[in-house]
Order: structure tokens, then sequence, then C-alpha cells
């Protein structure tokens, strides 16, 4: 009975729907990404600069975010931060060129940055060591799931409404969501906020963290993962330049999405019970064999038998990887691991879709995917060491 309130009464529901949501506004995008190609006369190189944008200005606050979910209840960083997301997403409807796409992306991404690291810390919080992989895994599954939906919903709103009304659309269940997030309990935070002082705190925090040689190599795994980040956006556009329709595209994105649904919480049920580092090699190793793959597949029915177990392979072991935070380190510096955790990954991750664009612009999409399966077999070495 205990084991079941912690899921249901501890605020947890929230913040994974809260999760899903912000995932929902980024796998909105890719789908988005062809018509304004065509409407704006855009390159693959500036969509990859648009995800920048949108990553890079969150990265650099997810350790700030991070650290101030010592100071604030955590329900107000993540309630207002999907507010402020959602209004921002939805200036993008009155886009009239690349420069005022990037400006709505970017300051949407301000107002992602306190959802993984101040939700991933409030979770670990409320579990105990032997449901955290569970927990993360199913907080994961759940974001899965708004990326998987998101597609699939928004394909089919494209068809009547256009691009502009279905970002416009999207943007209202944020603004319920981050509004109920207000009337949760959350417990007021211990510490005091005290300006200079506590960004004194922070700076102790980060060097004392980075001292631990296990936190450090996990550092080094997210940073090598970190530039793989943003792939999946290129495959609707790469789908529809091999000949689909937008609609055939949207599907196949939506079965790719799908078939990651299960995998954070199978990747964190087996991280529960074997060595957490080996789910990540398994994960790592077969996502760089199938991103290698992709595309060479010539038809529907070969890019669909890549993209099914891609989707499994490459999704939701970032959960695993933040369970084995958890379990190496001390509650206290969880804030603070959990921020430099997530701006590593968001802030290096936001130069990959610039990389993979500029590839796929220069030489073609098989330089841009097989430059992704390399990431991800770096990935597979680095945590190797993860032990």
């Amino acid at each position: 009975m205990e084991k079941r309130s912690r899921f249901l009464n501890s605020g947890f529901i929230l913040v994974s729907i809260s999760h899903a949501l912000n995932h929902a506004y980024e796998s909105l995008l890719p789908i988005l990404y062809p018509l304004l190609l065509s409407e704006f006369g855009l390159s693959y190189s500036l969509i990859g600069v648009i995800s920048m944008g949108y990553r890079l200005s969150g990265g650099l606050l997810q350790l700030l975010m991070g650290f101030l979910g010592r100071f604030f209840r955590r329900k107000y960083l993540l309630g207002f931060g999907l507010i402020w997301t959602s209004i921002s997403n939805s200036l993008m409807i009155f886009s009239q060129n690349f420069s005022h796409i990037l400006l709505s992306r970017s300051l949407a991404g301000i107002g992602s940055s306190p959802q993984h690291p101040t939700g991933s810390s409030y979770i670990a919080d409320t579990f105990p060591k032997n449901q955290l992989g569970k927990a993360l895994g199913i907080n994961l599954v759940v974001a899965s799931l708004g990326r998987f939906l998101t597609p699939f919903i928004g394909s089919l709103l494209l068809v009547t409404l256009g691009w502009r009304l279905t970002a416009l659309v999207f943007t209202v269940p944020g603004l319920i969501v981050g509004g109920l997030f207000l009337f949760i309990s959350e417990k007021k935070r211990l510490e005091q906020w005290s300006s200079l002082s506590s960004f004194k705190i922070m700076s102790k925090g980060v060097t004392t963290v980075l001292k631990d040689k296990v936190v450090l190599v996990v550092m080094i795994v997210e940073m090598i993962m970190a530039f793989r980040v943003g792939a999946s956006d290129f495959i609707p556009s790469f789908l529809i330049k091999v000949g689909l329709t937008p609609l055939e595209a949207g599907f196949l994105f939506t079965a790719f999405l799908g078939a990651g649904l299960p995998s954070p919480y199978v990747w964190g049920y087996l991280s529960d019970k074997i060595e957490r580092r080996k789910i990540v090699m398994l994960s790592m190793g077969l996502a760089a064999f199938l991103w290698y793959l992709l595309p060479y597949s010539g038809n529907y029915l070969s890019l669909l038998m890549v993209l099914v177990p891609l989707g499994f392979a490459c999704q939701g072991v970032g959960g695993v990887i933040q369970a084995f935070v958890a379990e190496v380190t001390l509650p206290e510096n969880r804030d603070i691991i959990y921020g430099i955790y997530y701006t590593l990954a968001f802030t290096l991750g936001s130069f990959s879709p610039v990389i993979i664009g500029y590839l796929a612009d220069s030489i073609g999409f098989q330089a841009s995917f097989t430059y992704v399966g390399i990431i991800s077999l770096s990935a597979v070495i680095t945590a190797y060491f993860m032990k």
C-alpha cells in the first residue's frame, strides 16, 4: 500500500505528465519542419539551428534550476516553467521568417529548463533505492507517450488546421497542467536563499561533486551521448526526402516513437536487477548498429523494420543513468548533480542538430546517421568504466 501511495499521492503523476508535455512540444516540431522548409525556404542546417536554440537556452539554465530546487518548492519551478514553455510555443504561430521561429523556440527552451533536473531530483527523493529505477523508468515512459502521441495527433491536425493552428492547439494542455502544479502539497524547503552566499554554496557543491571519480565518468558518458541528441528530429525530413508523403512520414515517425514507449520501463526494470552500466552498453550498442542501417532502408517495410527496434533501443536509457547517479551520490548533492548532468546533455546536445543538419545538406543523410552511429558506439566504450 505504501509503495502504491508513493506513485499516486506524491505529485509523481503530475511531474510525469509535465515531462510528457515537454517532450510533446519537442516532438511536434519535427513534423512541422517539412512545412517550415517549404514556406520559409529553410535548409537542414537552419532547422538544426532552430533545434539548437531550444536546447541551448534550456541547457544553460539546467544547473541553476537544479540548484534552485534546494531553496524553492519544486512545484513552482515545474509549474511556472511549463506555463512559460506553452506561451512561448504559441508565439511561433505569428512567425514571418526564420528569426521569429528561432526566438519562439529559444524562449520555450528557458521554460523547459526546470523539468529534467528538478523533476528527476523530486522523484529520487520520493522513492527508495529498490524502486528508483522503475520510478524513473515510468517517468520516461510517460514522457515517451507524449512524444509518441504528438506526431500522430499532430499529423492529423495538420491536414485540416495547418501548422499554425496545430501549434496553438498544443499550447492548451501545458497551461492547464502548469496551473495544477500550484495546488499539490509539498514541504517547504529547509534551506533559505541568500543571493551571493547561495551561489558560493553552488560553486562549492559543483567542485565537491566533480571530485567524485564515478560521477565524473557518468558526466563523460553524458557528454558523448549529447552529440547524438536531436537525431530523431530529422527522421520525418529524411522519410519525405526518400519519397514518402508527409502523412506516411508522420505515421512512421509515430511508430519509431511508439516503440520507445516501453523501453524506459524495461531498461529501468532490468537495471534494477542487472548492473546498470551493462544496460547502457547494450542499448547504445544496438542503437549504433541500427542508426547505421537506417539510410540503407529503401522502402516502407524496411524502414519500419529498422525504425521500430531503433526507437526501442535509443529511447529511455537516460533513466538508467539517472538511477545510477542517484545510487552513488548523497541526497543533498542530487539537485546539483542532476543540474550538471542536464546542463551537459542540453548544452552540448544543442550543437548536435547543427552538425547533423550540416552533414545532411553537404553530404546526405547517410553521413548524418552514420555520425550518430559512431557517437553511440563511443558511448558504449565509455560506459564500460561506469563502475
